[in-house]
């Protein structure tokens, strides 16, 4: 990350905590994980005429990992003739692929994802490898693990290739990590207890930890994950600098940091947010994207919360007074 879009960050970062006094008390890493459900990406299986029988089997085993499925993850499957396509974006996709005709796997974002600077993740041929990877990798149930286990956030790393630069980088983000882990607090919990959301019957002993984990950019296990964060931003797949990505809750990723951009104060910033109480509830109101992850949250966290959901907003009319003009 650039050092203006650094500082950009933490303007936004000190917006959000300038709103603390409306806030809940359960801090955000707490809260997403229990209150923020993950966004739907879209998998799209884009055809002309008949599937074979082992096309069908393939999106058959899309299907058995979707929302639908006994073992969920946060993506729906579609499936669209090319000649009954309306989106636009649909059709250059298939205008543009390098040649025949066999089924693509079109990868979107989810709608909620306003962020992003294009809504395709990735364009692949369907074939069982791409189908794989897109459910799931080994990193992102490592990701998931950790969450689960409290951690307040973990930091995805993806190193360049350059020796030199990575390891720099990684050492500026372990020992800020580490600080940051040593030096904030978490609510006291009687603070907690106080708070209007909190559930006494589920007396959770919260943690603050903070952890890394590195995908190599050659892994081809990790090729869809690494899809999902390059194509987050409109400049990271160009940029030959190592880069760090804070994930909270469902597996929320808050941004990208990139190069010398992976310093103190940033670090720091995301770190305090991630622990700060709840300044918004309202998931979409606050930083980031949710990356696909083959996990039933609800289940594994087993209704574990200390943390009610907030009120929805009232969409009706709202009735003020108005004074009366003078005469």
């Amino acid at each position: 990350m650039k050092n203006q879009k650094s500082t950009a960050l933490i303007w936004t970062f000190c917006t959000l905590a300038a709103s603390v006094a409306l806030a809940c008390n359960v801090p955000v890493f707490r809260y997403a994980l229990e209150r923020w459900p993950a966004d739907p990406y879209e998998l799209v299986v884009l055809h002309e005429g008949k599937l074979s029988a082992e096309e069908v089997t393939l999106v058959d085993t899309l299907r058995q990992a979707d929302l639908r499925s006994a073992t969920p993850a946060n993506f729906n499957v579609r499936m669209i003739e090319i000649s009954a396509a309306k989106d636009s974006l649909l059709q250059d996709i298939w205008k543009k692929r390098e040649s025949g005709s066999e089924p693509l796997l079109v990868t979107l974002y989810p709608r909620n994802a306003q962020e992003v600077p294009d809504r395709v993740v990735s364009v692949h041929p369907l074939s069982s490898q791409i189908v794989q990877r897109s459910v799931d990798s080994p990193m992102r149930q490592q990701l998931a693990k950790r969450l689960l286990s409290g951690d307040s956030a973990v930091w995805v790393f993806v190193p360049c290739g350059d020796k030199a630069q990575d390891k720099a980088a990684l050492e500026r983000l372990t020992v800020e990590v580490k600080k940051n882990q040593q030096s904030l607090e978490l609510p006291p919990q009687d603070e907690l207890e106080e708070d209007d959301l909190f559930q006494p019957e589920n007396p959770i002993e919260l943690r603050l930890g903070f952890s890394i984990i590195t995908v190599d950019r050659k892994d081809p296990k990790e090729a869809f994950f690494l899809e999902m964060l390059m194509g987050s931003e409109p400049d990271l797949e160009s940029l030959e600098e190592p880069m760090a990505f804070p994930v909270i809750g469902r597996g929320r990723v808050l941004y990208a940091l990139v190069g010398k951009g992976i310093f103190r104060d940033t670090v720091a910033m995301a770190s305090r947010f991630v622990v700060g109480p709840c300044s918004c509830q309202v998931k979409e109101q606050n930083p980031g994207f949710d990356l696909l992850l083959a996990v039933d949250w609800d289940e594994k966290l087993g209704g574990a919360a200390i943390s009610e959901p907030a009120e929805t907003p009232s969409k009706g009319p709202i009735l003020i007074d108005i004074p009366t003009g003078k005469k």
